[in-house]
């Protein structure tokens, strides 16, 4: 192995050694909603949602590899695959379901801001409200929207299983006073992971649109350990980024849904579960030690290259 290759690995290798770390993050709404000169929320942990009402289309059949999957909470790709509310009796043609679209105050907005432990009081949250922003037009909420894809799969020794391979979550700041509502992220899922009805879901932060051009957006988000926004580490490199991913853990029993569970819409159209979710989701930053160290091994490769650049005998290196 040359040095190049050599020098490349080890920096590399260094890196990709050292772990990340899940969070803290603070989020800082622009507004001093609590009345103690600062406008940003406590140290945070995790974010927690509660009872969400999580829509699953199978363009297929649950039992059988390679079923397309799509789950989603937004209204106008649910009417277009053809979800409508209502009782409807199960493909078990005993079974009677209802299904129902998500409600804004229910089934699409974070109810926990869960705080570093010793963090609390309403200082802490900073006017953070789970719903009553809804009502009282006072305070400051989260929502999302999702849309993700996926599969039935084949495990190997016999069973099936889901995965998600692709997709985003958007999250949004939703203004109780002014009603606003501003996108802040959007979380792009790139893998799961289901183990005994535990699934969760993988991916990586993006600031890759119009919606993060504002100083709002840029600083909503800030990493504690390292005192950086979200968008600064994620947008360096010329844009390319270090990578911000982000872990939810959510919960789903039966993972493959069972008749006496599913609808099938219309004559043709694909079967639909409803279920009842609670998740977290966390957030996994870069060490600040394993960037220094990156850059540094890469800078030196770079020295190193031009140093075997220069030819013999020029002594102007």
């Amino acid at each position: 192995m040359n040095y190049k290759s050599l020098l490349l690995t080890a920096a590399l290798g260094m890196a990709m050694a050292s772990p990340a770390l899940a969070g803290p993050f603070v989020i800082d709404v622009g507004n001093d909603f609590s009345g103690n000169g600062s406008t940003q929320t406590g140290a945070i942990n995790t974010l927690g949602t509660s009872d969400t009402l999580a829509t699953s289309f199978y363009f297929g059949d649950p039992n059988v590899a390679g079923t397309q999957i799509v789950d989603t909470n937004i209204n106008s790709v649910m009417s277009g695959l053809g979800f409508s509310s209502g009782n409807f009796t199960a493909v078990d043609g005993e079974s009677s379901v209802s299904l129902a679209f998500p409600d804004d105050v229910g089934d699409k907005n974070v109810v926990n801001l869960n705080f570093v432990s010793g963090v609390g009081g309403s200082n802490a949250r900073n006017g953070f409200t789970s719903d009553d922003w809804f009502f009282d037009g006072t305070g400051w909420g989260l929502t999302f929207d999702y849309m993700i894809e996926g599969e039935v799969y084949d495990t190997g020794n016999g069973d099936l299983s889901i995965r998600y391979t692709s997709g985003y979550f958007d999250a949004f700041f939703e203004d109780g006073a002014s009603g606003d509502r501003i996108q802040v992220m959007r979380m792009n899922v790139e893998g799961s992971n289901l183990q005994a009805g535990n699934l969760d879901l993988l991916g990586r932060l993006v600031f890759d649109d119009t919606w993060a051009d504002s100083e709002f957006v840029q600083n909503f988000f800030v990493d504690v350990n390292s005192g950086r926004t979200f968008y600064d580490i994620a947008s360096e490199e010329g844009g390319s980024g270090i990578p911000i991913h982000w872990r939810l853990d959510t919960n789903v029993d039966p993972p493959i849904p069972t008749a006496d569970q599913l609808v099938q819409l219309g004559e043709n159209g694909p079967l639909v579960r409803q279920t009842e979710l609670n998740s977290t989701v966390r957030y996994e930053v870069p060490e600040p030690g394993m960037l220094i160290l990156l850059g540094t091994g890469l800078l030196f490769l770079g020295f190193m290259a031009t140093r075997r650049r220069t030819p013999k005998g020029d002594l102007s290196a």
